[in-house]
């Protein structure tokens, strides 16, 4: 929802706000699922199960497309291209040497200059704003097309770790579901349409934990997706709490935030059911999902993705890469060449996956660019789960690292804290960023969530110089 209706919503009255969901419900089904949604959730179900050599054909085909309607169809584009010598008959031939020629797209020309980069040729049908960690929404405008794209593929992904179609769901986002005032239950609202249980994560305190499970147990959804961070914590309530479920979800699909190996164990704990991980973006980049196996897999038909190492060189099998992304999910705003700002670690060389996809893997998403830590003595440090496994009475923790030789730690605790986990995470944190910084360790009442609704887990507040 923006500007007025979202106004409407955030003030209305409960029963105001059930009634504003639910249309907004209805009239987005009939946009993403009409036939051509089911024609392109068909298409890209065959694609899954292709072998390498089809994707990548039908990858060259819509990289062909996308970039000959940037150079019939976008201001900005089509100036690079003439710029850079590039022709029509360029792309149609070899699309891929085109791609190499094209300059990456950054942050700040993507947000700010949207109107020049939008596709003039295709009508637009729907205007999301993206969060940002800036807190300056970035408007991504869509196309009928892209949204049907788009939906297939996500959809195909469900479809992948066993949810059957129109089965319960229960969502945990960012979005305002109630007034942050909101002081007693309900901290949801019911979109009848699409059978979802859409509950807020800006009322996950421990005075509300039990509400949320108990309608869990009347809802009894399928699939639970939505931020990690918010799962983690009703699981962490079940488990401390010695709760019994009188359900068991089909799959739980966590995205927008890192997925940490401490919270997949507690959630699949808490629940009984497998955890699947998956990576897009609101600004319309392609995906990367995990299967069955548990590997993450490049949807090298949802676009194309390269990796640069952090000194911004091509990376190697089991660097940490920065992402850039050229999507097929939006053609209305294209991203070509798109340096998105998110950091995965690249799978080992000649890493395969059993499962029936033959799509490239990789090892981890580890999220944004500013969660990446650094210290002389470790270099990149990607991957700060692994320094509170085993540890008892940590609730929620905040690393916020202030310059290369200080190291904010704020956690929230319970009983189960003591002096003895104090110093073994201090001990852990300096087996993996080095003795030569300063930790200082806060314990908070709360770690207060972001506009979006996520808890930033990890922050780097300073550039690094190579």
């Amino acid at each position: 929802m923006a500007g007025l209706t979202k106004k409407l919503y955030n003030n209305a009255p409960y029963f105001i706000k059930y009634i504003l969901l639910n249309i907004k419900g209805y009239l987005n089904k009939k946009k993403r699922f009409n036939k051509d949604f089911k024609r392109f959730l068909k298409e890209h179900l065959v694609l899954w199960e292709a072998d390498l050599k089809t994707v990548e054909t039908y990858q060259k085909e819509k990289l062909s497309l996308l970039l000959s309607e940037a150079f019939k169809y976008s201001e900005w584009y089509s100036s690079i291209m003439k710029q850079q010598g590039i022709t029509l008959d360029a792309i149609e031939s070899n699309p891929m040497e085109v791609l190499i020629k094209m300059p990456l797209l950054l942050k700040d020309d993507r947000k700010n200059k949207v109107d020049l980069i939008v596709n003039s040729s295709r009508e637009t049908v729907m205007l999301n704003y993206t969060s940002g960690t800036s807190g300056t929404p970035m408007v991504d405008y869509l196309d009928l097309y892209s949204l049907n794209q788009s939906f297939a593929i996500w959809y195909r992904f469900h479809k992948v770790i066993g949810i059957k179609n129109n089965c319960k769901q229960v969502r945990l986002s960012g979005n305002l579901i109630v007034s942050p005032k909101t002081k007693k239950p309900p901290f949801w609202v019911y979109n009848s349409f699409n059978k979802q249980l859409l509950m807020s994560t800006y009322h996950l305190t421990d005075a509300n934990l039990s509400s949320y499970i108990k309608k869990l147990n009347t809802f009894k959804p399928s699939l639970i997706d939505g931020y990690p961070s918010a799962i983690y914590i009703l699981s962490r309530f079940i488990i401390k709490n010695k709760l019994v479920l009188n359900f068991k979800p089909d799959a739980i699909a966590v995205t927008a935030e890192t997925l940490y190996d401490y919270q997949r164990d507690i959630i699949e704990s808490a629940f009984n059911c497998k955890v699947f991980n998956q990576y897009a973006s609101s600004e319309g980049s392609p995906f990367i999902t995990e299967c069955i196996n548990g590997n993450l897999h490049l949807n090298t038909d949802s676009g194309v993705f390269e990796f640069l190492n952090m000194e911004g060189g091509p990376a190697k099998p089991g660097d940490i890469a920065k992402l850039v992304v050229t999507s097929f999910i939006n053609y209305k705003t294209p991203l070509i060449r798109y340096d998105i700002g998110d950091t995965i670690l690249l799978a080992s060389e000649n890493k395969k996956c059993n499962c029936e996809c033959s799509m490239p893997i990789i090892e981890k998403i580890i999220g944004r660019e500013d969660d990446i830590l650094w210290s002389e003595e470790k270099g990149f440090v990607g991957r700060m789960d692994t320094a509170y496994k085993g540890l008892t009475g940590i609730k929620k923790s905040q690393l916020i690292q202030e310059n290369p030789n200080q190291l904010i730690v704020n956690i929230v605790v319970d009983n189960d804290f003591s002096d003895d986990v104090q110093k073994t995470l201090i001990a852990n944190l300096k087996d993996r960023l080095g003795e030569n910084i300063n930790y200082h360790v806060n314990i908070v009442e709360e770690i207060p969530t972001g506009s979006n609704g996520k808890i930033d887990a990890v922050k780097r507040n300073f550039e690094i110089n190579i």
